[in-house]
């Protein structure tokens, strides 16, 4: 039996990509171990669609730089000691790692020393994220330390997987070698995100965005952007699906500005959910600030996978992959622009069904069924290199 553990500091199976990666693994033959948080009322050990869940008693809060390096620090001891413990009981041929924080890597030591590969996948860069979410620049010391942090653990793998192309060349300039990296887009399973599901008819136009609600996700935009159309959709409703440390303020925001009634906070719900609120919404809405991290968010593709159109904050990450007919773009911050794209929605529903069908083109040239197989190619690699080690 081949045999994989990944580790995340995250919570599964709300964890994405690590949850659509492991059970495309078990699917594919593999026993797959994850080692992560444990959440309020989750089970300690569990078994879910095949893969063997290791939750540790971590529990994540957000605060400052002292805050992250404690619960950081404590998540990494226990994440040594119990991927060690079960190295030994389990032989891995692969260790992957799914970023933040990317020192993570390191509690694969004694797997790598007994024989294992070891995979990281950059979900974000830590400078970048602390640069944005601190407000500091790139020569700050904490951003040097972090950045030293990131070519050490890049190197140190045997490969990397990035979730975009910007990724690839910011790493290169770090000095890690194209060969020992791949590009894997952050794109949805396919099993859960399916599309077909007509929108709702009950009279609004909904607008939809999902995921984490804190403060470096610019939230407070699409918020500031409703009292402007107040008047010209008074049937506009807006649906923020997820949960995290701003949803107070924001909620409290909406209130404070007359539109708490259009605005409409779910909460967490199970990722398997999403889909649903998706195929209620005529528009999906990804806001993300101009900032140093690149990312090209999930939720875009998500969109997409279910014939939705979307505007999308404009930033290089996310154009060079969308041109202007797949997507329509706002100016990043503005709420303003925001509005004015939203209002130009409303009153055309052919560009609404144009930009869905040509976002649509760009998601099945890249689609799960297409990155999954890139995805086993790094593994069929690297057990390659493990049978003749």
């Amino acid at each position: 039996m081949k045999r994989v553990c990944i580790i995340r500091h995250k919570c599964y199976p709300i964890a994405v990509p690590t949850r659509r990666n492991a059970e495309a693994l078990v699917s594919r033959g593999y026993e797959v171990d994850i080692i992560c948080l444990r959440g309020k009322g989750e089970k300690s050990r569990e078994v879910i669609r095949g893969v063997n869940v290791y939750r540790l008693p971590v529990e994540h809060r957000r605060g400052g730089v002292a805050r992250y390096v404690s619960e950081y620090a404590a998540f990494f001891l226990l994440a040594f000691f119990k991927l060690t413990w079960l190295s030994l009981r389990r032989r891995y041929q692969v260790v992957e790692v799914d970023n933040m924080p990317d020192f993570l890597v390191f509690t694969a030591l004694v797997p790598k020393l007994m024989g294992a590969k070891i995979i990281i996948q950059i979900l974000d860069h830590s400078p970048e994220v602390f640069m944005d979410g601190f407000g500091v620049g790139s020569k700050h010391p904490v951003v040097r330390t972090l950045r030293i942090l990131e070519k050490a653990s890049a190197g140190w793998s045997d490969h990397v997987i990035v979730t975009q192309d910007t990724s690839l060349e910011l790493l290169k300039r770090l000095g890690i070698p194209q060969a020992k990296m791949s590009v894997l887009l952050n794109v949805p399973d396919e099993d859960i995100f399916t599309s077909g599901a007509p929108v709702s008819d009950n009279g609004h136009f909904r607008l939809m965005t999902h995921g984490s609600i804190v403060d470096r996700y610019g939230l407070s935009t699409l918020i500031k952007a409703v009292p402007l159309l107040k008047e010209t959709i008074p049937d506009l409703q807006v649906e923020i699906v997820g949960d995290g440390e701003s949803r107070q303020r924001l909620e409290a925001l909406a209130k404070s500005l007359g539109v708490g009634e259009m605005i409409r906070f779910t909460g967490r719900i199970p990722m398997d959910e999403v889909p649903a609120h998706i195929a209620r919404a005529d528009v999906g809405v990804v806001v993300i600030p101009w900032g140093n991290n690149p990312a090209v968010p999930n939720k875009l593709f998500e969109y997409a996978a279910l014939g939705k159109p979307a505007i999308v904050t404009s930033i290089e990450p996310i154009k060079s992959y969308f041109d202007d007919d797949a997507v329509m773009y706002y100016e990043p911050g503005s709420e303003q622009d925001l509005a004015r794209c939203i209002l130009e929605l409303y009153r055309n529903p052919e560009k609404r069904a144009s930009l869905a069908l040509n976002c649509s083109a760009v998601y099945q040239k890249c689609r799960w069924s297409l990155m999954k197989e890139e995805y086993y190619k790094v593994f069929d690699r690297l057990l390659g290199a493990y049978s003749l080690s």
